[in-house]
């Protein structure tokens, strides 16, 4: 993979648009907490990105994991929910890192195919 291939404006979501890796991670707490009727295997591979992330994200400093997931689990929709997924994608590093982070919890974006 060359390193123009990572150079994106966000995570690619289909059909040529793209969000930022923290919009992403809240979509992933969304299906596991908010969407019991997603497919079972895309709240699977949400789940694995939160996994994922959380975990990169505390081996890099980041502290607030549990804060967020239940923020999640709750809906919260408070400018504290979006703060705290802005620090938890940031402390993984940019959008390169973070989709990388993605793909290691085995999860592969319609932009990988």
């Amino acid at each position: 993979m060359t390193q123009g291939r990572h150079n994106v404006r966000g995570v690619p979501v289909g059909a040529g648009r793209h969000i930022s890796p923290a919009e992403f991670l809240l979509m992933a707490g969304f299906l596991v907490y908010r969407a019991p009727d997603a497919p079972a295997s895309a709240r699977a591979a949400a789940r694995r990105v939160l996994d994922a992330t959380f975990g990169a994200a505390a081996a890099l400093g980041f502290a607030d994991s549990a804060a967020l997931e239940t923020m999640m689990a709750h809906a919260d929709r408070s400018s504290r929910i979006w703060a705290l997924a802005e620090r938890a994608t940031s402390a993984v590093g940019d959008t390169t890192a973070f989709l990388q982070v993605v793909r290691s919890a085995g999860v592969t974006l319609e932009w990988d195919a």
